[in-house]
């Protein structure tokens, strides 16, 4: 009886190894009730569609590790936001200069307030005038327009629980995306390559990151 316990315990040790690394590669969804505010916390500040401490902390954590792993030395900041533009949690690399700290806070604003990527909002505004005239759109409410990839929301079961926002480096977008599938499970396919504004046209390629 003693050496079927064993056997027992050891195959649900592997069950739930195994269980444990197709999360860690993205394969699994994240149950909302996991990545998002406790019951308690909800009936205190009367939102239960807000991104947890742990969860945005497993998606800085998984960000970084995954611009570790990239060539070139490359260092970026990353800033996990709530629905309503709090910092859930933050970090930036060594060596990340100003800039690329004030941009991944605004690519994240944009998500939160677009609703989508801020690659999407380049896509979308691919000229000048047509970003001109939304760059001061947001700043009451905290948020921005932001026309550079690297800002992505945070959905799951169809709810908004944040936003995440790389910025400093040159894959921040993809920084921002792989984290998400780390942590939160499969994630939509990105937006194509935007064209730069133009003044009266459009061109290829996408818009350099900061």
């Amino acid at each position: 009886m003693f050496r079927a316990a064993v056997l027992v315990a050891v195959a649900v040790a592997v069950f739930a190894l195994g269980n444990v690394k197709a999360w860690a590669q993205g394969a699994t969804a994240a149950p909302f009730n996991k990545v998002t505010v406790s019951d308690d916390v909800a009936k205190r500040t009367l939102m239960k569609a807000v991104i947890n401490a742990d969860t945005a902390r497993a998606i800085v954590d998984a960000c970084i590790d995954w611009t570790k792993a990239q060539p070139g030395n490359i260092t970026v900041v990353v800033y996990v936001l709530s629905p309503t533009g709090q910092i859930i949690d933050s970090h930036a690399m060594d060596g990340v200069l100003p800039i690329g700290v004030e941009t991944g806070l605004m690519k994240a604003k944009t998500a939160l307030y677009a609703r989508g990527s801020s690659a999407s909002v380049a896509s979308r505004f691919n000229n000048i005038d047509g970003r001109m005239i939304r760059l001061d759109l947001g700043k009451a409410e905290g948020l921005s327009y932001y026309f550079v990839p690297g800002g992505l929301p945070i959905v799951v079961d169809n709810q908004l629980i944040g936003a995440v926002g790389v910025g400093g480096g040159n894959a921040d977008e993809m920084c921002a995306y792989q984290a998400l599938t780390k942590v939160l499970g499969p994630q939509p396919p990105l937006e194509k390559p935007a064209p730069p504004a133009r003044e009266g046209g459009q061109g290829g390629g996408r818009p350099p990151q900061q």
